[in-house]
């Protein structure tokens, strides 16, 4: 703050006050002259100002500014910014002077890495509404303190509302700071549509700069802008290393100029990691510069030091490697080299600026120590490298916990996910089943787990809660999915504000609810003691991961872990290139009709490669024979039915002829999911639309003989043609047992089912409740969805679980009309008659073998349906009841012949 304007201030409280100050006005004047305005001094100045007014709340805030401008004492000035707003409140004053302050001690608690508190001001400040350049950067410091805390993608939407707002109202410079941060956001989410956004914000900035000839432009804003564009060109996404080299180049030259070594640092490390991203030695000389000019030891090492233990590791001398990997974990989380990572607390996460990094860091810590490991045949490097991932893992955790967007919920999974597959090849080499299940559990589904038991959570809070929730998550889902199609600015503005809306809702859910919230987790991990447990001696789990690091020889490789009742068998698989390639020949072939010699000769030779090569030894081959087989699949493998694959050498032969097949999401997922309260009043309800309003949809002539063949065998109700609707859906099949859907679906973008007049997308399922048993969809593509790594594919099936099923028939590729409903059949005959599901639905693909031939046998026909989840019967045999009608008569005959 200018002197003058504090004496001015200062002579307004001597006027005012009139003399009631204990201070007199000269000894004011001689404090300001030395600025030593202590919080003690100030205190004592404050208290003397007995009337609260507008001009005590100026005085307030004038201390609060001139701590945050000359003694850089934050905390201070968040004191008199709170005592001026304190004041404004009381006397009902909202204007610019509000809104400002508002503003500002959110400022000032982001300077402390207070990022909640710094929200909570600046939403105040954004309700304020009297300040629009305040308001408009506001939301902008909202997405800059969500940026802080990892949460990336509610970071995006904040500054995409911010922006328009401050391209009207606020300053250039101003504007082109917060597109830098933004584009900063983008740069840390990685995939291409990220990319590309942050491009044209930095553009935008760029044109900014060259069409305002009077912007007055530091040379560190400039190396901010290029340092941005230089980062986003050279990624992986645009590969266009020569521009970022140029950018880079730019930043470095105007450092050198000016002798700033912070900023020289920075540019040597990002020209150290552009060399290093093409494999260019020099590398190494622009990262040693980096650490030669980063004199305060702290701003960029933690980059610097990861890229050089990058460089070590190809070259393979991995002790040195070790050594810098972890100086830059321990930079992430500002720690002392001395002290213990697994000490970190939730403060030490969620505050360092480095997450992302981090995560990345301790991912390569794994691969080095394995690879150290494979030099020196120590263990002790394995049981590092595991100690690594299960730190990794409660880092994920809490960022999860602490996030509010979905999709930066999958970023992070995402992120984990590679380093559990890490982590299940060190447990194979270890020997180690039972901790190779455990980290292949903790790699699939954890956030339908999550979301799930979410929603249980909220069926036990009063109604009026669990309503409101709901309807609120409708709209968002709903406006989202207006939103991808119409992309109108007002469509967007609702969207947000709902967003908000939903948020603060949750967060007062929170406060009063704590038991609701996820911070504490509890989710049980089933073991592999209680999987064996829950295996009967004809049952067997079969898990499968991809790991694509370079540590194994071959750079990436697929690992299967096979549990029975009493033993279990821990096996790799080779030639993986030769498997993947495979893999994607046989999706090919399976889903459409073999009607050439050719093409089956093909097929049978592919399928029965994979065969092989997935069950890769006679032991595992002998053991699966006649057996109820659940796959827990990677990612690799989505959408691959086994019980295709051909079994013999010489003739065609497949797999479903030996074994019952079923899928899961992981063994957790099921006794979590199985264990649901699940209470019905209806067999079944089955909905064929048939034909429908939409007239490019063809009709599905055979539909309506499916529904009544289905209803003929277990009594429900059946909602055909026109009173198929999407309405009736929703209100009459909460409480069935079985829920059959016989009619289109889609899979692209937002995957949907259709109805008679209209379609039911994936995201209504998250709002939708059933208590199924068993869901069938007999449609096409039910399976297929967006990919999630370390999730799953988010699809039709995915979203039946969500919503409450225990077990979900879904399809992998366009069905065939009229054999799907001969599957039908044959399925519904066999729960019926009390079979088990898996055995249903296999015995009736077997079935459609043994009664068709030709080309009608190939996998096209029959194979699309997959049972995913519970596989026990739906209908069972009540021995008890019996039991207890056999009791009561034997009863009565003994007492009838008593009283003979």
């Amino acid at each position: 703050m200018k002197p003058k304007k504090l004496i001015l201030i200062l002579l307004l409280v001597f006027w005012h006050q009139k003399a009631k100050s204990q201070y007199s006005y000269k000894e004011i004047i001689n404090i300001n002259k030395k600025t030593k305005l202590s919080e003690k001094k100030i205190d004592s100045i404050l208290l003397s100002i007995t009337t609260k007014d507008s001009i005590y709340a100026q005085i307030a805030h004038n201390f609060s500014v001139f701590n945050f401008k000359k003694t850089k004492n934050y905390k201070l000035s968040i004191k008199y910014g709170k005592k001026e707003i304190h004041i404004l409140d009381s006397l009902k004053i909202i204007n610019k002077r509000h809104t400002k302050a508002l503003y500002n001690v959110g400022k000032f608690h982001l300077k402390l890495e207070q990022y909640q508190k710094a929200i909570h001001y600046f939403s105040k400040a954004i309700y304020s509404n009297k300040h629009r350049m305040r308001v408009a950067q506001s939301y902008c410091e909202i997405g800059n303190s969500y940026f802080k805390k990892g949460d990336y993608y509610k970071s995006i939407n904040m500054f995409i509302k911010g922006l328009p707002l401050l391209e009207k109202h606020g300053l250039k410079k101003s504007i082109l700071i917060q597109y830098i941060k933004l584009s900063n956001c983008c740069y840390k989410i990685d995939t291409k549509e990220s990319t590309e956004l942050g491009l044209l914000y930095l553009k935008k900035g760029d044109s900014l700069v060259k069409n305002s000839p009077k912007l007055k432009l530091t040379y560190k804003k400039r190396n901010f802008l290029y340092t941005g564009l230089a980062n986003l060109y050279s990624n992986k996404h645009k590969k266009n290393y020569n521009k970022g080299r140029e950018y880079y180049l730019k930043v470095l030259n105007n450092s050198l100029i000016r002798k700033d070594s912070n900023h020289i640092a920075n540019a040597y490390m990002n020209m150290g990691e552009l060399y290093l991203d093409i494999n260019n030695d020099s590398c190494v000389y622009f990262l040693n510069k980096s650490i030669s000019y980063d004199f305060s030891k702290k701003v960029y090492l933690n980059e610097t030091y990861r890229n050089l233990a990058t460089y070590n590791q190809r070259k393979k001398i991995f002790n040195l490697a070790l050594t810098q990997i972890e100086k830059a974990i321990n930079y992430c989380f500002k720690i002392a080299s001395n002290k213990n990572l697994n000490t970190l607390n939730i403060e030490d996460i969620l505050n360092s600026n480095h997450k992302k990094s981090a995560l990345v860091s301790l991912k390569t810590k794994t691969e080095i120590l394995v690879q150290l490991y494979n030099t020196t045949q120590n263990k002790e490097y394995l049981q590092k490298a595991i100690n690594n991932v299960q730190l990794t893992n409660k880092i994920v955790n809490i960022l999860i916990s602490y996030s509010t967007e979905a999709n930066t919920k999958y970023l992070w999974r995402k992120e984990i996910s590679e380093i559990f597959n890490l982590g299940i090849y060190t447990a194979y080499l270890l020997n180690d089943s039972k901790l190779m299940l455990e980290l292949m559990e903790k790699n699939k589904a954890f956030l339908l787990t999550l979301n799930i038991n979410e929603n249980i959570k909220l069926t036990n809070l009063p109604d009026e809660v669990s309503v409101k929730n709901n309807v609120l998550k409708k709209d968002i889902f709903r406006l989202e999915s207006e939103t991808e199609i119409h992309k109108t600015s007002k469509k967007k503005d609702s969207l947000f504000e709902l967003k908000i809306s939903y948020q603060n809702f949750k967060d007062s859910i929170h406060k009063i609810y704590p038991q609701f919230s996820n911070h504490n987790n509890d989710i049980k991990q089933v073991y592999l003691n209680k999987v064996k447990s829950n295996l009967h001696k004809n049952d067997i789990k079969l898990y499968y991961t991809l790991n694509t690091s370079n540590v194994d020889a071959n750079k990436q490789s697929m690992l299967g872990l096979l549990i029975a009742k009493n033993k279990d068998i821990r096996f790799k698989i080779k030639n993986i290139d030769s498997v993947l390639l495979a893999i994607s020949e046989y999706k090919k072939l399976i889903s459409k009709p073999l009607t050439q010699k050719q093409e089956l000769a093909r097929f049978k030779k592919v399928s029965y490669s994979l065969y092989n090569q997935l069950f890769p030894t006679k032991e595992i081959k002998d053991l699966i024979k006649n057996k109820n087989i659940s796959i827990v699949s990677d990612v690799s493998l989505e959408n691959l039915p086994f019980e295709a694959f051909n079994t013999s050498a010489t003739d065609l032969r497949y797999l479903v002829n030996d074994c019952n097949i079923s899928y899961t999401y992981s063994s957790s997922f099921s006794e979590f999911n199985k264990n649901r309260d699940r209470k019905t009043n209806t067999d079944i309800v089955v909905f064929a639309p048939v034909n429908f309003k939409n007239t490019e949809l063809s009709p599905l002539e055979n539909t309506e003989k499916e529904a009544a063949v289905i209803t003929n065998l277990i009594d429900g109700d059946s909602f055909t043609n026109s009173n198929a609707t999407k309405e009736n859906f929703v209100r009459k099949t909460s409480n069935a047992k079985i829920i059959h859907l016989a009619t289109h679906a889609t899979s692209a973008n937002n995957p949907s089912i259709q109805f008679f007049t209209n379609d039911l997308k994936l995201h209504e399922l998250y709002t939708y409740k059933n208590n199924a048993d068993l869901v069938v969809l007999s449609a096409c593509e039910t399976n297929i969805g967006e990919l999630k790594q370390g999730e799953g594919v988010l699809n039709l099936a995915r979203g039946f679980f969500h919503s409450g099923a225990n077990a979900v028939v879904s399809s992998t590729w366009k069905i065939n009309d009229a054999s799907s409903s001969y599957i039908m059949k044959e399925f519904y005959s066999n729960l019926k008659n009390k079979q088990s599901k898996a055995e249903a639905l296999n015995n009736a693909k077997r079935t459609y073998l043994k009664n068709h031939s030709l080309s009608e046998q190939t996998p096209y026909y029959w194979a699309s349906f997959v049972l995913i989840g519970d596989t026990s019967p739906v209908f069972t045999t009540h021995y008890f009841y019996y039991v207890g009608i056999i009791l009561i008569i034997g009863l009565l005959i003994f007492f009838y012949f008593k009283r003979k």
